[in-house]
């Protein structure tokens, strides 16, 4: 297969520049690239150029295409442009940050309900391509991207089919990833939305145990596995009702299986609800165990009925509980033991960390009067709200004309002022190199809540942006070692390729902006590179003219046609036109040559660069001729 070239540093329509490779599939190679006329990051797939050279293909390509563009859902990879610019044919989707499940994956299995929750928005996305009759087809890891903040998207539409059949009308083509691939899909069957369902349910197998369901060393035996082994069993500490979800989407047969992405969804959310519900039911069970295990009685030991005297007779509780007989199950708990003297107890200690130690003996009976302690009670509250009054009216006193500095970074300078101003404080800007967003508050002086007096000014810090970048000088070098010289400086780079007589292939020729002058950081750099010398027409003349001609090249050519007219004069030797090549800048001749020889001469020369002309005689005999002049660079 020949190789892609990297397309890195072009622009393709001159509006959508390449940047940094990212991805390369079958199909094409993709890049991080970035709007012009929107000025926001894209992600560009350019096609691979063998395949452009079928129109089927081309026309195929089309269609998937406008098909993709017709799913507009936060799920999935939005479509945003397609074109056929020079470097072959493409087209632009969001680029999202993050990585890929198979990166994540490499790391190891995920939690059970994290696995749960990814498969969750996996299937909505889905669902919402299946209400439309659009089936991916080829569900993976690597098609399953996860942004920054936690959202799936799903990406490479690029094999997906109407749910009745393909859209060019072949419906057994077999196209997919085998590991992955349903037993239908494998059997080159039509797909439905069940073949996306069993897909999910490969990659959650996959996101649960960290291996997928089934391996092989080809795609033959892979099918063959899909189609007649059972997946093996799941570990026996997941919960049963995700394990039940995974059997039911690897089904064989596709009645089996959840119809589509959108009742696989809601068996996953409903799974994790249930879960979430047995779970709070466990912590309260576990606290309600809790608190009945930390109560403990104590217990009086069994003595004979005659030797037991009334309860509270001494002050004292025989069955812990003040005031009371022991209750006749305590009794019966109690073991057989010899009496003990009287007013000793004895008791079992609980089954907690905490012994339960005996209460304290009853103190003495005091005398209270309750009237005198409600107005000493009434007269302390009053007191209390009096000195409360005070405080409170303290406060409100020290605030008049004060107020709190409000928080102003991360706003832009209008917004600051209006925060401010509602304050009744003046704001004072100034502004240095920083990597925040051009405009943005940085720093403020006083801090955010401060108490100020009103109509004080507060000190605002924004950002410039990212210092500005030096160019650096790079007309000589390879365009190789000069683009990796402007990355290095966090510039990027566009190349254009121009004829440059002299130079060799590969130079930097010209640079814009030119060496020395500051430039914005992350803006471009336009190089123009010296391309590959080849054979380019200069002039052509025929006749009577004669014209002079300037040379860029080391070397040039001149291709003549020549014809006579009817027959020469003399039947052995015939005169016909001759040339004279002169230098115009010394003035000396260079060649002399008869055309003589006929069509389709060519003559060479290696004088270099300068100002030619070429005169032609046109000899005894009539002859019709034209000469053709090529410069090489």
């Amino acid at each position: 297969m020949p190789l892609t070239p990297d397309l890195s540093g072009r622009a393709l329509d001159d509006r959508y520049e390449l940047h940094a490779v990212i991805g390369e599939g079958a199909f094409g190679r993709v890049y991080q690239g970035r709007d012009r006329r929107l000025a926001r990051p894209v992600a560009v797939k350019v096609i691979k150029p063998w395949w452009t050279e079928d129109p089927d293909w081309v026309g195929s390509f089309e269609r998937e295409v406008q098909l993709l563009a017709r799913v507009s859902d936060p799920g999935i990879v939005q479509i945003f442009d397609v074109g056929h610019a020079d470097e072959g044919l493409y087209y632009v989707s969001e680029l999202v940050d993050g990585e890929n499940l198979a990166s994540r994956l490499r790391r190891g299995p995920l939690p059970p309900w994290e696995a749960c929750a990814l498969a969750a928005q996996l299937c909505r996305a889905l669902a919402h391509a299946h209400a439309q009759r659009i089936v991916h087809r080829d569900v993976k890891p690597a098609n399953i991207l996860l942004s920054s903040r936690g959202r799936v998207k799903v990406g490479d539409f690029g094999i997906a089919r109407l749910a009745e059949g393909s859209t060019d009308g072949a419906p057994a083509t077999i196209v997919g990833t085998p590991k992955y691939m349903a037993p239908e899909q494998g059997r080159g069957r039509p797909t439905t939305p069940a073949t996306d369902v069993y897909s999910v349910g490969v990659v959650l197998y996959e996101m649960l145990a960290g291996r997928p369901p089934f391996t092989g060393d080809s795609a033959v035996e892979l099918a063959l596995r899909h189609l007649q082994e059972p997946p093996p069993p799941l570990s026996v500490r997941l919960a049963p009702a995700l394990t039940q979800i995974v059997d039911r989407a690897l089904a064989k047969d596709p009645a089996e299986r959840y119809a589509d992405g959108a009742e696989m969804a809601q068996a996953l959310v409903q799974a994790r609800r249930q879960a979430s519900v047995n779970q709070r039911n466990r912590i309260a069970y576990g606290r309600k165990r809790t608190a009945s295990h930390g109560r403990v009685t104590a217990l009086a030991p069994v003595a004979p009925a005659a030797s037991m005297p009334p309860a509270g007779a001494d002050g004292r509780d025989w069955a812990g509980v003040r005031g009371g007989p022991a209750s006749p199950s305590a009794t019966a708990l109690a073991p057989r033991q010899p009496p003990r003297p009287r007013g000793r107890v004895t008791t079992i200690p609980p089954r907690g960390p905490d012994p339960t130690r005996p209460a304290a003996p009853m103190s003495p009976r005091r005398n209270v009067n309750p009237p005198a302690r409600r107005r000493a009670a009434a007269a302390l509250g009053l007191a209390l709200l009096l000195l409360a009054s005070m405080v409170i009216a303290a406060v409100l006193l020290g605030r008049t004309g004060h107020t709190r500095v409000p928080a102003l970074t991360d706003l832009t300078r209008s917004a600051a002022t209006a925060k401010a101003r509602r304050r009744h404080l003046h704001t004072v800007y100034s502004a240095r190199y920083d990597t925040a967003v051009a405009g943005t508050a940085i720093a403020q002086r006083p801090r955010a809540g401060a108490r100020v007096k009103d109509g004080a000014t507060v000190h605002v810090l924004l950002s410039r942006g990212p210092a500005p970048v030096e160019v650096p000088l790079v007309v000589g070098e390879g365009s190789t070692d000069a683009r990796a010289a402007l990355t290095q400086l966090g510039l990027h780079s566009t190349v254009s390729q121009v004829p440059a007589p002299g130079i060799s292939p590969g130079t930097v020729t010209t640079q814009s902006p030119t060496a020395g002058r500051n430039t914005a950081a992350h803006s471009s750099v336009a190089l123009t590179v010296a391309e590959t010398p080849q054979w380019r027409p200069l002039t052509r003349f025929a006749g009577s003219q004669s014209v002079a001609f300037r040379i860029r090249g080391t070397r040039w050519r001149v291709v003549y046609q020549m014809a006579y007219q009817g027959t020469c004069t003399f039947i052995f030797f015939c005169s016909g036109p001759s040339a004279r090549v002169t230098n115009l800048g010394t003035g000396s001749t260079v060649n002399q040559f008869g055309l003589d020889d006929g069509t389709g001469q060519i003559k060479t020369y290696r004088s270099g660069p300068g100002l030619y002309q070429i005169k032609v005689s046109p000899g005894g005999d009539n002859a019709r001729w034209s000469l053709e002049v090529e410069d090489y660079y």
